[in-house]
């Protein structure tokens, strides 16, 4: 952590509640403009989401010097070349599939190239692509069947082949949370909406995709400022020099930030760009 008063060099930027309002699912014109503003001062700016790179098309307008997705696990440069890509493990993977494919739990899985969904017009799924201002239509590519694991031979080799770096599964927290780990030993639970959860390869957070850039780009941690406003965004704020959040933030969000900074909808993205970055 440091003051502000030292350069920042990179900024690290969670996108739903932060980069784009939860209300009214669009990009306030003073976030594009302050992140414009940085940029053109000669800061890097980086996407830092738990969305795959497919969900990020409603996200064109706003250059960027890379992008961290699924929460640390995939990190690519701004050409969308792979500089990171940390998959889970092939064992997991086999066991949690043919679990919700016997009980049809909806799942969405994803890979660097494609997501899968067992039940892409469930209204589960709708609501998670509305809540990052998507749809089915807005997809790159659009979506594949997961594979049917429960006729599958060689299930783990099927997983393998899958290449997952993360899953979300739409059930409240509680058991369901605590019966999908029981399957997948080598991950654990990000959750940052009471409606779905992320899983991840254990040591994957937005804070490894920080460092992978920060090594990939050559700029110190010293020099960098993660701004967010959810649980998943905790442990970038943490290892961020200046780490901020949003003024819509969680109570545990703001405990572990430097700075809290106003709501998405009343500006805080640029205010808090605007002070560490610019002193204004």
């Amino acid at each position: 952590m440091m003051d502000g008063r030292q350069m920042i060099r990179a900024l690290f930027l969670d996108v739903d509640g932060t980069i784009i309002s939860t209300r009214t699912k669009k990009i306030p014109e003073s976030a594009s403009e302050a992140i414009r503003k940085a940029r053109e001062a000669g800061v890097k700016v980086f996407l830092c989401t738990s969305r795959a790179k497919q969900f990020l098309s409603n996200l064109s307008a706003i250059d960027n010097d890379g992008i961290v997705a699924l929460t640390g696990a995939h990190c690519l440069d701004p050409q969308g070349r792979d500089i990171g890509c940390r998959p889970m493990a092939a064992e997991d993977i086999a066991a949690a599939l043919t679990d919700v494919l016997r009980r049809d739990v909806p799942v969405v899985a994803m890979s660097p190239e494609c997501i899968f969904m067992n039940h892409p017009s469930s209204p589960q799924i709708t609501d998670f692509l509305a809540t990052g201002g998507l749809t089915l239509d807005d997809i790159p590519g659009g979506v594949r069947d997961i594979p049917d694991f429960l006729s599958a031979e060689d299930p783990v080799g099927l997983a393998r082949e899958m290449d997952i770096l993360q899953i979300t599964g739409f059930f409240p927290s509680g058991e369901e949370d605590r019966r999908f780990l029981s399957l997948m030993p080598s991950c654990h639970t990000e959750r940052w909406n009471e409606r779905f959860v992320d899983i991840v390869g254990n040591g994957i957070s937005k804070a490894i995709g920080m460092e992978t850039m920060a090594g990939h780009f050559g700029f110190p941690m010293s020099a960098t400022m993660g701004i967010g406003d959810g649980a998943n965004d905790i442990p970038m704020i943490r290892r961020a020099a200046v780490g901020v959040a949003m003024g819509n933030a969680a109570d545990d969000v703001k405990a572990a930030a430097d700075y809290v900074t106003a709501d998405v909808d009343d500006d805080g993205l640029a205010k808090a760009v605007m002070k560490y970055v610019f002193g204004a």
